[in-house]
């Protein structure tokens, strides 16, 4: 990874000088004159906004820039210490308004949107707050990497396969990797997975540790990993899982899984988690026959026109998932302080997973206390950020503070005018002020969902979440096992609270 890096003063004066660097940083980093011309318009658009907005056009006041080369893609870090600033204050662009009237509100934002890949807010506490922009490199995309095209449309023969093995990924699995992901999901997953350069530089930093299946030939047949968010969490989502359509009725994917379960307790992991989806309750059956227990229930996750194709089809509405937690390796008693309201269905998915726990009710405290008692407050206070994909989004607190519900706030109005279906809030459930912050972000509209075993930088989390104008029609959610039952019972008695 290559960075750059430049601090300027808080003035306009500094824009073109500004800009100039971080376009002139994208062209040696390869991008191409287009999209050039993109980041430099998304760039302009953040740094003006922050000049103007949150360093108050002042030269006394300093912002630095850090553009870095990755692998796939551009990260352009804009740091500053200003007053804090939320781009939802700004009018939301409307088409329609502007033919009536040439009203122009909000179109710089619109474009911003438009012209990167990714936008993620940072509010860092006394450090200030950051804004990252990522845009990818096309060139690196599947598209131009491969000479043949798939044809999807074609019926599948299942080939014939007398050996095969599991081994760990090596970088040279990156492209046949994300061939298979098109062939299973098409364009509906996750961008990084069509990046092979991605795939192998997440391997590298340990976001992704990747498992496949080969044939004798060692040519690739399936692939399955274990996903970290921070390098430090002590559990990791299970997924990342493709099969090569011909090859889909050697039970493959079932011992792969097989397989990551014993290699994440090898490494000491205290859990791993899956999410499964709604319409039937195949895959949650055999999750439940693994020995993962149900804790939360994800309403809207899957994107509305996602494709599994030869695995069934699109599906016609946005689609829930059932959150599952797999326990592998004993943990000590940990206090939690469960909202009384919720402290019933909390208990039952701790009992289940047989996690050591005990509880204090709304035990009011001094948000003075607070630093001594809350160490994840050497981390930024909260973070947000927008899966375009799945049209979701998860705001991260890793406060208990209560001022930190008008960041909620703001982040919540923020990713709304982005006409974001859901958004997932994790607030961390040891935080003996979480009865009270609960009670606050419920007030804003959120409910629970569910609780994810040491899912907040190795915290229990509670996971709240928010229907931005998404009709969740509940007669198809379908459950496999008591629990999960109780669960959805919960949330829609939650749903209905609001």
């Amino acid at each position: 990874m290559h960075e750059l890096t430049l601090t300027l003063p808080g003035h306009m004066d500094y824009l073109y000088v500004a800009v100039s660097f971080v376009k002139k940083s994208a062209r040696a980093f390869g991008f191409s004159e287009k999209d050039l011309e993109k980041i430099h318009l998304a760039a302009e658009e953040s740094i003006c906004n922050i000049i103007i907005h949150a360093l108050n056009n002042n030269p006394d006041e300093f912002f630095t820039i850090i553009c870095r080369k990755l692998p796939t893609s551009i990260e352009i870090v804009i740091r500053d210490k200003g007053i804090p600033f939320s781009p939802e204050t700004l009018p939301e662009y409307n088409l329609k308004k502007l033919a009536e009237t040439e009203d122009i509100g909000g179109l710089g934002l619109y474009l911003l949107k438009e012209a990167v890949d990714e936008v993620i807010f940072h509010n860092l506490g006394r450090d200030g707050h950051e804004t990252i922009l990522v845009k990818y490199l096309k060139s690196k995309h599947i598209d131009n990497l491969i000479e043949d095209e798939v044809n999807l449309s074609e019926e599948i023969t299942i080939k014939p396969l007398k050996k095969w093995n599991i081994r760990k990924f090596i970088p040279s699995d990156a492209l046949e990797i994300s061939r298979c992901a098109y062939r299973t999901y098409g364009y509906t997953y996750e961008p990084y997975i069509y990046y092979p350069d991605s795939i192998v530089d997440m391997n590298a930093r340990g976001e992704l540790q990747s498992t496949v299946a080969v044939n004798e030939k060692d040519e690739l047949l399936a692939h399955i990993a274990l996903k970290f968010y921070h390098p430090d969490d002590p559990i990791a989502e299970i997924g990342v899982a493709f099969v090569k359509p011909e090859y889909r009725k050697y039970r493959i994917f079932s011992k792969l899984c097989d397989y990551e379960y014993k290699r994440a307790k090898e490494i000491g992991l205290n859990g791993i988690y899956g999410r499964a989806v709604t319409s039937h309750v195949f895959s949650q059956k055999k999750l439940v026959e693994s020995g993962f227990v149900s804790c939360g229930v994800l309403l809207g996750l899957f994107p509305l026109d996602i494709d599994f194709k030869k695995l069934g089809g699109k599906i016609l509405q946005k689609e829930s998932a059932l959150l599952e937690y797999l326990p592998l390796n004993n943990t000590c008693e940990t206090v939690i302080y469960p909202p009384e309201h919720h402290k019933e269905i909390v208990e039952k998915i701790f009992n289940f997973i047989n996690l050591p726990f005990k509880y204090v009710l709304d035990k009011a405290i001094n948000i003075d206390e607070l630093s001594e008692l809350e160490p994840l407050l050497e981390q930024p206070r909260m973070s947000y950020c927008r899966t375009e994909v799945f049209n979701t989004a998860d705001i991260i607190c890793f406060t208990g503070d209560l001022e930190i519900v008008a960041d909620i706030n703001m982040a919540k109005k923020k990713l709304c005018m982005e006409h974001t279906d859901v958004l997932y809030l994790y607030l961390d459930l040891e935080s003996p002020n979480i009865p009270k912050l609960v009670e606050e972000c419920e007030k804003l509209g959120f409910f629970f969902s569910g609780i994810l075993p040491f899912g907040l930088r190795g915290h229990h989390a509670m996971v709240l979440q928010y229907l931005n104008n998404l009709e969740i029609d509940f007669e198809k959610i379908k459950m496999y096992g008591t629990l999960a039952q109780e669960l959805l019972s919960h949330v829609k008695k939650c749903k209905r609270g609001i």
